[in-house]
């Protein structure tokens, strides 16, 4: 098995890209593959269909209660070890919830299945930033995010087809075989990115210290913030657009499944333009930025047409691709200049950030869900959450100048 560094710093092969990419995607398949199976599983279960949403929720509570703890482990043991050992993790809360004969078990282990695939959200960021310039790392990190966006419309997919050639375990088995997968190519692909001598101790004190340098760093938590403001952005969008597609448009959900698929290589084109850019010698704030003024002006223009106005499907669908598209050329480069605040604490800072994008992210949506839903509301809150990113990314900036200044002095 391979454990050594590559010979440079500033690329990534595209073996190991595409393993990053694969445990990146465990936790979003693992929220929506099962979707399909959630009314077989409440039959099952002889429950209420609210207690199999609550899985979900669980879920989530794990994704960032784990996000939090791996980051110490990262720094303390290296990128390899917790990787491997949460890939596991994963794998066996998948065979736990495939086996699991009561809904409160099913909950149990998808909490399990979560911390594991929480290390699939944090290790590869901090791989990345430990092996590739800055550059490099928004080219990637927007790659990683792309797979992120597509694997929610491939997951319901590939749910409903398992459900139409078994019953809703093997769901949990397929997910269980992808964590494998990863787990076995893993042992033998993954770097161990973090040198010995960088690595910090593990004690109470010092992870709370670390965490706290970098809660005190304001270039990194005005990114991160940032971040989090364009991931609430985006979850708005997922969990809004088909209450108006299917209820003020009218569209069947085979029918919003399309739109949504549209959306998704709107913004897989978005990605590709930020990249393009990037080899044309763009800085990566630049490309950020623009990319945060299309996705406001996007949301306002939309916000605007509907509520002066009653735009028609397309001219809807079509705005709102151009906002979600935007977002491809945000999320690799945000990702890229908050890990680069991260020192030698890249584990932590990919934990912290990971935390705080679904944080507010999480504030976002239960905001949003305050207000009277319509075909309004969800371009409102893009616009919002475009603006907000524009001002947190305009004082990173600003800061990170002043400190640039202050030590040319």
């Amino acid at each position: 098995m391979s454990t050594s560094l590559p010979p440079s710093r500033g690329h990534i092969g595209l073996a190991l890209l595409i393993l990053l990419a694969l445990v990146t995607a465990l936790d979003a398949m693992a929220i929506d593959m099962y979707l399909p199976g959630m009314p077989a599983m409440a039959e099952a279960f002889d429950v209420p269909p609210g207690r199999i949403q609550q899985t979900l929720s669980v879920f989530l509570a794990g994704l960032a209660i784990g996000q939090g703890l791996y980051g110490p482990l990262l720094d303390r043991f290296g990128r390899r070890l917790p990787l491997l050992v949460g890939v596991g993790i994963f794998v066996l809360g998948s065979i736990w919830a495939a086996l699991a004969q009561s809904v409160e078990t099913l909950m149990v282990a998808r909490f399990v299945q979560a911390l594991g695939a929480a290390a699939g959200l944090v290790a590869p960021r901090a791989i990345v930033a430990d092996l590739c310039d800055m550059k490099e790392s928004a080219r990637i990190f927007s790659l990683l995010m792309q797979v992120m966006m597509i694997a929610p419309v491939v997951a319901p997919l590939l749910g409903s087809f398992l459900l139409g050639h078994g019953d809703w375990q093997l769901i949990f088995w397929v997910l269980a075989a992808l964590g494998m997968i990863g787990l076995v190519w893993g042992m033998r692909a993954v770097p161990d990115s973090l040198a010995p001598d960088a690595r910090t101790a593990l004690s109470v004190g010092g992870v709370m210290r670390a965490y706290g340098r970098q809660l005190r760093h304001g270039v990194f938590m005005c990114y991160a913030l940032a971040g989090g403001m364009i991931m609430g952005s985006l979850f708005t969008y997922i969990s809004a657009s088909a209450f108006v597609f299917t209820d003020h448009y009218a569209l069947t959900p085979t029918q919003f499944s399309y739109v949504f698929a549209a959306n998704s290589i709107a913004l897989v084109i978005g990605g590709g333009i930020s990249n393009a850019l990037l080899k044309r010698g763009v800085a990566t704030q630049n490309a950020m930025l623009v990319g945060m003024a299309l996705h406001a002006v996007a949301g306002g223009l939309l916000f605007a047409l509907t509520f002066w106005a009653a735009p028609g499907l397309v001219l809807y669908a079509s705005v709102l691709a151009l906002a979600v598209g935007a977002m491809g050329l945000i999320f690799g480069n945000v990702t890229a200049l908050t890990m680069a605040c991260a020192g030698r604490q890249a584990g932590v800072a990919s934990a912290l950030m990971g935390v705080i994008h679904y944080l507010v992210a999480a504030l976002i949506g239960y905001g949003v869900s305050l207000l009277p839903q319509g075909p309004a509301t969800l371009p409102m809150a893009l616009a919002f959450c475009g603006v907000a990113s524009l001002i947190f990314s305009v004082i990173a900036g600003s800061l990170g100048n002043q400190q640039l200044k202050s030590v040319n002095a």
